[in-house]
């Protein structure tokens, strides 16, 4: 019998795999690696295979502080080789614990804090690393390790991790600094630059807590440049404020995920027009002032920006209570659409002359409209416009393969509703 150590490589790879699968939970939500750190333990000779999962991702939240980030940031700029191993970063609230923010302090003493000015070793290992990534203004990246702003470790941080695949922000205040970061990796990064800073990022996420800070959309336009990013996401609390910037046409960007804001449809029509690739598209949309309304006419109009790629699109709010009482309009121009989820009242209303037949595209397989059980909605005039849309499956939506959303729930008792059952058995299509 192989002895553990004799393994090959590849299955030595495969059991920590394993061993990542059953990692017990930090918290509930995070993996504390466990069971890769006794492994590593069993022998020295393991080590080297399972240093790559161990530092293939970093995170950091509210209950351990900012020490965390600055003594990863310490041990990347030490250790490039271990710096090349991180694919994914995680930072939640990394300015829990300033004075001036009682209001989220989780209550959690913070005894490991530390400073620049306190540790002589770091700041030279910080300053080593604004020499390497060639920053521009170095005047204020020295000024800033000097002040201890906490934004200029993350952004050292993310341009010092050249393999870095997957961002996510958790309340992030500043972005001036990250933006003059990422203003580098895109523009200003020399050719000598031994660090290819955020060139292989694909997945960037952001969530801001509106009772503590409201993020502008276009504080997120430096993300939208960059040669590899496949997927944004930003949730809770984004407005917009002035027109998008002009940015060249992004070719890579395929999912663009913007949940819980406040956002005028022109600043979005500018957003979707550069994306020649956009696949996919949620919006959940949510205003901070009740004389705000949401425009659905508007959110139609910019939408057709990227009519000719989307495949995905949700619009939808089921508690949202306002509305200025206009329609998203047709979709039949979306001839790459598969699957459309939105509010009934937003897609059709109580209008007896909009027919979903005639506004929705032969490409079509799945259809979600939430919102059911509104005064202003007669049941039997949804049941009618499924029917009406099953039934016109052969002919005219031959790709159809779902309509509705927890519709039985609703309307089991709604005339009519045992032939559209009836439709959906004759013509393959599900009943949700």
């Amino acid at each position: 019998m192989a002895h553990l150590l004799d393994l090959p490589e590849d299955l030595v790879i495969l059991i920590l795999q394993y061993l990542q699968q059953r990692e017990p939970e930090d918290l509930g939500y995070r993996p504390v690696l466990t069971n890769l750190v006794r492994f590593c333990l069993v022998s020295k000779s393991f080590v080297p295979a399972t240093r790559r999962a161990l530092y293939a991702s970093f995170w950091s939240d509210e209950l351990r502080g900012t020490w965390r980030i600055r003594a990863f940031l310490c041990t990347v700029i030490a250790n490039p080789l271990l710096a090349s191993y991180v694919l994914g970063i995680e930072l939640i609230a990394w300015r829990a614990w300033d004075g001036d923010s009682d209001e989220w302090d989780s209550g959690y003493p913070d005894y490991r804090r530390y400073s620049p000015g306190r540790n002589r070793n770091d700041r030279k290992l910080f300053q080593k690393a604004i020499h390497q990534l060639a920053l521009s203004d170095t005047a204020f990246w020295r000024s800033a390790v000097r002040k201890d702003v906490d934004e200029v470790y993350v952004a050292l941080l993310l341009l010092s991790l050249p393999n870095l695949r997957k961002l996510w922000l958790g309340l992030p205040l500043r972005f001036e600094v990250l933006e003059k970061a990422l203003h580098h990796a895109t523009f200003l990064r020399p050719l000598h630059a031994p660090l290819a800073s955020l060139q292989k990022l694909e997945e960037f996420s952001c969530w801001f807590r509106g009772n503590v800070a409201r993020g502008n959309i276009n504080e997120l336009a430096p993300f939208f440049r960059l040669p590899c990013v496949r997927k944004i996401h930003a949730g809770a609390h984004l407005v917009s404020s002035g027109p998008w910037p002009q940015l060249p046409p992004n070719t890579t960007l395929e999912y663009l995920e913007l949940d819980y804001h406040d956002i005028q449809a022109e600043t979005l029509g500018g957003v979707l027009h550069g994306l020649k690739s956009l696949k996919g598209f949620a919006f959940e949309p949510f205003t901070f002032f009740e004389r705000v309304a949401f425009h659905p006419q508007r959110f139609g109009s910019a939408l057709m920006n990227a009519a000719a790629s989307l495949r995905d699109i949700c619009i939808a709010g089921e508690e949202l209570y306002f509305g200025d009482g206009t329609l998203l309009g047709s979709f039949r121009s979306f001839t790459q659409l598969k699957c459309l989820k939105t509010e009934f009242r937003w897609l059709l209303g109580d209008a007896r002359s909009v027919r979903l037949v005639n506004i929705l595209p032969p490409s079509l397989e799945k259809l979600a409209l939430t919102g059911y059980g509104y005064d202003t909605i007669s049941d039997r005039h949804i049941v009618s416009q499924f029917k009406e849309l099953v039934d016109a499956k052969p002919s005219i939506m031959p790709n159809l393969r779902s309509i509705g959303d927890r519709i039985s729930r609703w309307m089991s008792r709604t005339p009519g509703f045992d032939e559209l059952l009836d439709a959906c058995r004759r013509n393959d299509v599900q009943l949700e």
